[in-house]
């Protein structure tokens, strides 16, 4: 039983994504659409970054509108976009979740009534849209804001349970196909997915703000069963698939269960993950992960100095580090790490030493992330303490007296210019070349053919993506 007949999901553009955000479906949205799945008739989803005239094809007897706000947006545009979507079908339920809603949930919810979004809802989904659905009353759901008597009421949020192993996400509302697609329209012709098969985080980095609730609450570190996940790879069409954890290889006694579930169903794929240097203390669960097809490896390892380590309270010492790298670099898989730079305390001579203790530890590739102040992360207070350290009002990066922001900025690109030597591009190259195997004739044709017709935007190149057969928007 619902309270609605016809859903519409949409994924707005946040105008600023990643260079390759177009690798990653709506796997929020997806999830919230797989659970109401048997109450609902119609299901549609919009993909702003591929639907740029969704105004006209919003389905017309659609009721309520599920928005996902995962990134920033500024406040003016998700007014004008809930604005359009009550002048366009009057009565409709607006109703918003993800980081960015639940952050402004009450100026969202006591906005005036042509541009007010009914419902927040703040944290994961986990079954609460399909209450309110079968409901249609906030009242009797917890973890939401809504405006009622002239005030914005909240229901308790509820403490993150664990990440449940189903419903899949329902991929069959997609009409764009996801891969390394540019924001400037280049699409090198690796087809692509995503999925989550854990969340939350133990540890307590000073400047993340990803693994504690609005509440300040830290978010337990949950997993998916090994078998759900090698279920949902089994639906996976794409060659390519990046889970999306924060900590893939937390626990590696589920890791290697995953892998030999993998092995047994005879599952193809090559992945991608992030995770913690931890890694590095189980050499055979990584050789068993490369055999499986994990690829492509990203490390928050931040900073190579014990002083900056602690700052950051990642948990880590330098040599620990080293020690865990020695023990894996042998094994076929492609080693990315990110690392913080404009720490209080860090000179640019330190920073400068990044390019040779990457290469040292057997690092492929590296991208450099300026520090910034985005939310009350605990490091906040520490900057702000800190003499002659700044933030900046704009950008949210930290700077000093001593290093502006430009400054830190030419010290970003002078770290890459001194990793990316001739030598260093062809080794990384070559590998990457051998363990992803990409298509080296489909990405010069799509190249070529991208430059011969001017380098049309992503926009342009929508009718291009849409899968063939399919209608503009499609019941579920």
């Amino acid at each position: 039983m619902s309270a609605f007949s016809s859903a519409c999901f949409i994924y707005p553009d946040d105008g600023e994504g990643s260079r390759f955000d177009r690798m990653f479906p709506p796997l929020g949205l997806e999830l919230v659409a797989a659970s109401v799945r048997n109450i609902i008739p119609r299901r549609f989803l919009i993909d702003l970054r591929f639907d740029r005239d969704w105004q006209q094809v919003l389905p017309p007897d659609a009721d309520i509108v599920a928005l996902s706000f995962l990134w920033d947006m500024p406040l003016p545009r998700v007014s004008a976009m809930v604005r359009s979507i009550k002048r366009r079908r009057p009565g409709v339920t607006v109703v918003a979740g993800g980081r960015f809603a639940e952050v402004n949930r009450e100026a969202l919810v006591s906005a005036p009534e042509e541009e007010r979004v009914d419902v927040v809802f703040s944290g994961p989904d986990d079954g609460r849209f399909r209450v309110f659905v079968e409901s249609g009353s906030a009242e009797q759901v917890s973890g939401v804001s809504f405006f009622k008597g002239g005030k914005v009421h909240s229901t308790p949020m509820p403490p993150y349970g664990p990440v449940p192993d189903f419903p899949l996400p329902d991929r069959s509302l997609r009409r764009a196909r996801y891969g390394t697609i540019r924001r400037d329209g280049l699409d090198l012709g690796l087809a692509t997915d995503a999925l989550q098969s854990s969340r939350g985080c133990p540890f307590h980095c000073a400047f993340c703000t990803f693994n504690r609730d609005s509440e300040g609450r830290q978010i337990t570190y949950t997993a998916r069963s090994a078998k759900s996940v090698a279920e949902e790879l089994e639906q996976i069409g794409a060659p390519f698939v990046t889970f999306v954890d924060d900590l893939a290889f937390h626990r590696p006694d589920r890791m290697d269960e995953l892998c030999e579930e993998l092995l047994v169903r005879g599952i193809k794929k090559t992945y991608a993950i992030e995770t913690r240097i931890n890694m590095g203390m189980r050499p055979e669960v990584v050789e068993k992960m490369a055999r499986t097809g994990f690829r492509y490896v990203t490390f928050g390892i931040e900073s190579m100095h014990d002083h900056l380590l602690e700052f950051l309270n990642k948990d880590l010492k330098r040599r620990t580090i080293e020690k865990a790298f020695a023990k894996i670099r042998h094994v076929p898989m492609f080693f990315v790490s990110n690392f913080i730079i404009g720490n209080v305390g860090e000179t640019r001579e330190q920073m400068l030493q990044i390019p040779g203790f990457a290469r040292a530890i057997g690092l492929d590739s590296i991208m450099i992330h300026p520090l910034r102040i985005r939310g009350p992360e605990p490091l906040k207070a520490k900057v702000l303490a800190a003499p002659g350290y700044h933030i900046d009002p704009e950008t949210k990066r930290v700077y000093s007296d001593e290093l502006s922001v430009d400054d830190i900025l030419q010290i970003e690109r002078q770290i890459k210019r001194d990793f990316w030597t001739p030598k260093q591009k062809l080794k990384s190259g070559l590998k990457f070349y051998r363990l992803l195997k990409p298509n080296l004739v489909s990405m010069a044709w799509n190249t070529a053919s991208w430059r011969l017709r001017g380098r049309p935007s992503a926009w342009e190149l929508q009718e291009a993506r849409v899968e063939p057969g399919r209608q503009a928007l499609s019941p579920a």
